[in-house]
C-alpha cells in the first residue's frame, strides 16, 4: 500500500480506538457509582444489625435452652444455677466468708452439713477483695480443716485469689482471665462492691452487674456476689445502687444473720426467681471449728418463741389490769354502784369497743370476783378491788 494511503487509513482508524476507550472508561465509572449506590447506608446497617440482634433473642415454642443446673442444695432445693448472677448479704461480721468456706466444702466434699453440692468436681474462683492475706490463707486452711482433703485436691480445684491490694481498675479484667483460664463452674466475689468506684453511681452499678451477667452466660458459671445490707439494724438491704441492681438482677439472694450474743450463724433466702431453699445454721464450736447448728437453732426459736409468748401474756395481762381499773374508777366516780346497762353505756365509749366486747369484759371481773351486782342489780366493787372515794 502506498505510504499516503496508509498514512490516511491510519488517521481515519484512531479516532474509534479513543471512542472505545472513553467508552470503557466511562462504562467502569458507571459500574463504581452503580456499586457505590447499592452499597447499605450506615442507617441501614444499623437497623440490620438490630434486626439480627431481634433474631437471635427471640424466644419460640420450639427454642432449646439448657435447662436449670444449680451447684448447690439445701433439703432437696437447689440454688446458685450456672449461667447467672447471686448474692450473698449480711451485716458486718455476720458470717459471710464463714457460709462461704461451707460452700467450698461442701463443692469439694459432695456434702457439708446440710448443703449438697449437685457438680461432678467442680472448679471454684474466689476473689477475696477484703481481707488481708492471712485471712485468705485462712479460708484453705478451715476449708482443709471441715473437708480433711489433702492440699493437693484442694489446690487442684480452688484458685483462691487475695486481691485487697490490686487497683480497681483491674478487677474485672482479671476475672475475665481467671474465668479464661480456669473455666470454673461456681465464681465467689467477697467484695464486689471493690469492682466499682461508689456503690452509689448508679450508672457505674449497673454496667458491673451487666458485665457478671455476660460473663456467667459466656462461661457457664454461676457467678456469687458478696455484699453488705445497710448499716440500720432493720434495714436488710443490700447498700446503695450497686445493691438495688445486685437485687434485681440475681436468681438467688441468701442472706447471713447472727443475733447478738449468739454464735449462730443462720443463711436463709430473701429473694429468689424459683423455690427457696429452707433456712440453715452453722456455728463456731471450741477450737473456731464450724460445725452444724441445726439444734442450736431449734433450741433458739423456741426459746425466742417462750420468749414471745411469755412477753405477749404480760401485755395482755397489763392490758386487762387497765381496764379494770378503769372500770373501779368509774364505780367510785358513780358513787359506788350503777347499773349494768349504764356501767356498758360508759365502758363502750371509755373502750372504744363494741357492745358485747364490754359486756365481756363485765362478765369476766364478776367471775372473778373484782366486782359483783347487788340484790337491786347495781354493780360495784369488791372490796379488795373498791378504790378510796
Amino acid at each position: 500500500m502506498p505510504e499516503d494511503i496508509k498514512n490516511e487509513t491510519e488517521n481515519v482508524q484512531q479516532p474509534e480506538q479513543l471512542t472505545g476507550q472513553v467508552n470503557d472508561q466511562a462504562q467502569k465509572v458507571n459500574d463504581i457509582v452503580g456499586e457505590a449506590v447499592n452499597q447499605p447506608s450506615a442507617e441501614d446497617q444499623k437497623r440490620e444489625l438490630l434486626r439480627q440482634i431481634l433474631r437471635d433473642t427471640r424466644i419460640r415454642t420450639d427454642t432449646v435452652v439448657p435447662d436449670m443446673e444449680c451447684a448447690l442444695e439445701v433439703d432437696g432445693t437447689g440454688f446458685f444455677a450456672r449461667r447467672d448472677i447471686h448474692a450473698v448479704k449480711a451485716k458486718a461480721k455476720a458470717g459471710k466468708t464463714t457460709t462461704l468456706k461451707v460452700f467450698i466444702a461442701a463443692l469439694l466434699l459432695g456434702e457439708m452439713f446440710r448443703v449438697k453440692s449437685l457438680l461432678e468436681n467442680p472448679r471454684i474462683v474466689y476473689f477475696d477483695t477484703e481481707q488481708n492475706r492471712k485471712d485468705t490463707k485462712g479460708i484453705l486452711d478451715d476449708v482443709a480443716s471441715m473437708t480433711g482433703l489433702d492440699a493437693e485436691v484442694i489446690d487442684a480445684q480452688v484458685v483462691l485469689q487475695s486481691l485487697r491490694r490490686v487497683d480497681r481498675e483491674e478487677l474485672l479484667p482479671l476475672l475475665r482471665q481467671a474465668l479464661e483460664d480456669e473455666k470454673p463452674d461456681v465464681v465467689f466475689i467477697d467484695g464486689i462492691v471493690e469492682f466499682v468506684a461508689s456503690f452509689n453511681d448508679e450508672s457505674e452499678s449497673k454496667q458491673i452487674i451487666k458485665e457478671l451477667l455476660v460473663l456467667s452466660e459466656e462461661y457457664n458459671c454461676a457467678i456469687v456476689c458478696v455484699l453488705h445490707t445497710n448499716k440500720a439494724d432493720e434495714d436488710h438491704n443490700m447498700r446503695g445502687h450497686l445493691g438495688t441492681m445486685l437485687a434485681q438482677k440475681a436468681a438467688t439472694v441468701l442472706e447471713c444473720k447472727k443475733e447478738r450474743g449468739s454464735s449462730v450463724i443462720t443463711v436463709s433466702c430473701s429473694e429468689s426467681r424459683h423455690e427457696e431453699p429452707t433456712e440453715w445454721s452453722i456455728m463456731f464450736a471450741e477450737g473456731g471449728r464450724i460445725v452444724d447448728a441445726t439444734e442450736q437453732r431449734k433450741l433458739q426459736l423456741e426459746q425466742r418463741k417462750a420468749e414471745l409468748q411469755q412477753k405477749r401474756q404480760e401485755a395482755l395481762e397489763k392490758e386487762k389490769q387497765e381496764r379494770l381499773q378503769k372500770c373501779l374508777t368509774v364505780l367510785r366516780d358513780k358513787g359506788g354502784a350503777v347499773s349494768r346497762k349504764q356501767l356498758t353505756e360508759i365502758l363502750v365509749k371509755m373502750f372504744d369497743r363494741k357492745r358485747p366486747t364490754v359486756a365481756s369484759y363485765i362478765s369476766e371481773w364478776l367471775k372473778d370476783k373484782s366486782i359483783f351486782e347487788d340484790s337491786n342489780g347495781l354493780i360495784q366493787a369488791s372490796a379488795e378491788f373498791a378504790l378510796p372515794f
